[in-house]
């Protein structure tokens, strides 16, 4: 199985957090307490991030190989004087139910001609949350319902045991403890679906802080607090699950991360 992680968009949450940090990049603590003051708990993409998801459909659709064949997205020998849409052969798509991702998605969705699915364990560490209480306190939010994302979102595959009328998030913040415990949740699953799925070419749309546990869970690395693994939004990272020439035993290929060959540099954030 071949996996390609996906961060979402830019939100307007990641816009008004560039404020963090002054211009030479130091952290500026009176900008970051009114960033936390003011993020919201589900933001929607900016303009800069809907042009960043249809900039990742256009690359998810006609991929061109950057290196030699075998080893990239496909060989090029496989599709030379051919008309393919979906160059890189995803055959699921699966996203977080959080407003941003779900958007990141629809693009890429309506140029593979795949349909999404959500999957609530991919959404970002601390869940639905925001800091509107007394004296900065944090509240809870559902998230969105799922008559909301049916109507938002057509097509979508929502699974009923976990999305209902009101919404999926319960609880206030999740600590980075759970998130990486979620991480290895998903790690695990993914293992399976690899097992299953053979050669198959999946993509998950998510969250920079939630694909830094994944990865480090992937690769077998939590706790990780040492390093961080970032991506910019839209960041494509490559994980092949194959096997060991000498023994078959079962294998992880990291190909790249945070690839953004599809973005122009304005819109790299």
């Amino acid at each position: 199985m071949i996996l390609y992680l996906i961060r979402h968009g830019q939100s307007a949450n990641n816009l008004m957090g560039e404020s963090v940090l002054t211009d030479k990049g130091e952290f500026d603590e009176d900008a970051y307490k009114h960033y936390m003051a003011s993020r919201v708990a589900d933001p929607p993409l900016t303009d800069a991030g809907q042009k960043q998801a249809e900039r990742l459909a256009d690359f998810l659709r006609q991929a061109r190989p950057k290196h030699r064949p075998v080893h990239d997205d496909p060989p090029e020998a496989e599709l030379r004087g051919t008309d393919v849409v979906n160059r890189l052969g995803i055959s699921r798509i699966y996203c977080s139910p959080m407003l941003r991702t779900l958007q990141t998605a629809q693009p890429t969705a309506r140029a593979l001609g795949v349909n999404p699915e959500v999957w609530v364990d991919l959404h970002e560490h601390g869940g639905v949350f925001d800091n509107s209480g007394p004296d900065g306190a944090v509240v809870g939010h559902r998230g969105l319902s799922r008559g909301q994302m049916t109507d938002l979102f057509p097509g979508y595959a929502i699974p009923e045991e976990r999305i209902g009328e009101n919404g999926w998030w319960v609880g206030g913040e999740e600590d980075r403890p759970d998130c990486d415990a979620r991480a290895i949740r998903v790690s695990a699953r993914l293992r399976a679906m690899a097992r299953e799925l053979g050669e198959e070419r999946i993509a998950l749309v998510m969250h920079g802080t939630f694909m830094d546990s994944l990865i480090k869970a992937i690769l077998g690395r939590l706790p990780g607090i040492d390093f961080h693994i970032s991506h910019y939004n839209t960041g494509i990272t490559r994980i092949d699950y194959v096997q060991s020439w000498e023994d078959k035993t079962p294998l992880l290929r990291v190909r790249y991360t945070n690839r953004v060959d599809h973005l122009t540099p304005d819109l790299i954030t």
